[in-house]
């Protein structure tokens, strides 16, 4: 039986949830269908080839420069290609995406929305596009979805939750309360709450806690370097490198508590792989981490006003950490908070499954037609 063709288009690859999603089901998505990865601008090698061989070979890129010159060469690309199904993910992509639509009529394309906000004017314009060009959208989470109905007034969406088969861990061992360890993985920037995050350790440090905070990610560091020796937490906050997707599950093991005071997310990825290592999130109640997480049960939250509240957050955080009973109470349950979650591709696939078929039908009956 011959695979049915599946493209998903995303603009860059690097660090961040999409991609991260798309390397844990590139193999299991091949199992099912010829699933390709098509980046519009260039990939950085060295960390891609640190990826399971079976993950590189799934994965074409443009090598463009400039997004308009990514759009061309992908448009080719696709041409050769010959999708039964596009997915695309990111308002970047959207200027390939929708063009090949309009100009392949029978070719499905899913949107696939994975915030709960629109960062600039530019994503609001394209998305916006998307949104009257596809035939479905995709979300990442309850909360995208809801944002979708109420922002781009898109009420046909698919959930597509950012939860993979993880082996859950049974709370964190290794705590101790002496010196707490903190960790951040993903981009580097003030959209992620990075700034908010060190001021919460400028904070911790002046209320006598000993803690150390490692930030992997990738993003300005020069910057935020300057802004670590200004607060004075040269000696317990570092910046580190981005990480292999293999090896990120296996560091966030060494930490205690995972530290992500976003101002916006979606499923935020990140928080869901700590949580299923037993760390505690300490976060921001916003997109979907307000559904899945509980205040003082599987997480720490920093409440509204978030900047105004990071003084009571550094006294929830002592006080967890001062209790080892209270923290491996509220670890255990971290780690066993998706055990019960559907997981992205069986879902995704079910639904590239209804559209395709669908679609099989609708062309049978055009054909037939006298």
């Amino acid at each position: 039986m011959i695979k049915k063709k599946i493209v998903h288009i995303i603009p860059t690859f690097e660090l961040g949830g999409v991609q991260t999603g798309i390397l844990y089901s590139l193999e299991k998505l091949n199992n099912v269908y010829d699933y390709r990865v098509l980046v519009i601008g260039k990939i950085d090698m060295e960390w891609l080839d640190s990826m399971p061989f079976v993950s590189r070979e799934y994965i074409i890129t443009t090598g463009a420069r400039i997004l308009a010159a990514g759009w061309r060469k992908g448009y080719r690309i696709l041409k050769k290609l010959q999708p039964d199904l596009i997915i695309s993910s990111l308002w970047k992509s959207v200027g390939l995406s929708a063009t090949y639509r309009l100009l392949h009529k029978k070719v499905i394309l899913c949107g696939f929305f994975h915030s709960a906000s629109s960062p600039h004017l530019s994503a609001t314009f394209f998305m916006k596009m998307m949104s009257f060009i596809q035939d479905t959208s995709l979300a990442d989470s309850y909360a995208t979805q809801q944002f979708l109905e109420r922002f781009y007034k898109i009420n046909n969406s698919h959930i597509i939750p950012y939860v993979f088969t993880f082996a859950p861990k049974n709370g964190h061992e290794n705590f101790n309360p002496s010196q707490i360890r903190l960790a951040y993985f993903g981009r580097i920037s003030q959209r992620k709450g990075v700034d908010r995050s060190i001021e919460f350790c400028r904070l911790l440090s002046q209320s006598g806690v000993n803690f150390i905070f490692d930030i992997y990610g990738d993003g300005p560091m020069d910057i935020y370097r300057e802004k670590i020796r200004k607060f004075g937490l040269i000696n317990v906050a570092q910046l580190k490198e981005i990480l292999p997707l293999h090896e990120v599950m296996d560091k966030m093991g060494q930490y205690d508590f995972l530290l992500q005071l976003s101002n916006h997310e979606g499923m935020a990825l990140a928080v869901v792989e700590a949580m299923n290592c037993g760390l505690v999130p300490i976060v921001t109640p916003v997109g979907e981490i307000k559904r899945y997480s509980r205040d003082g049960i599987n997480a720490i939250w920093l409440d509204e006003v978030y900047d105004d509240n990071l003084p009571a957050l550094v006294e929830k955080v002592k006080k967890v950490s001062a209790n080892p009973i209270l923290y491996h109470e509220i670890s255990a349950n971290a780690a066993g908070t998706f055990i019960n979650y559907r997981k992205y591709t069986t879902v995704l696939i079910e639904v590239i499954d209804s559209y395709i078929n669908n679609n099989k039908s609708r062309h049978q009956l055009e054909t037939n037609q006298p």
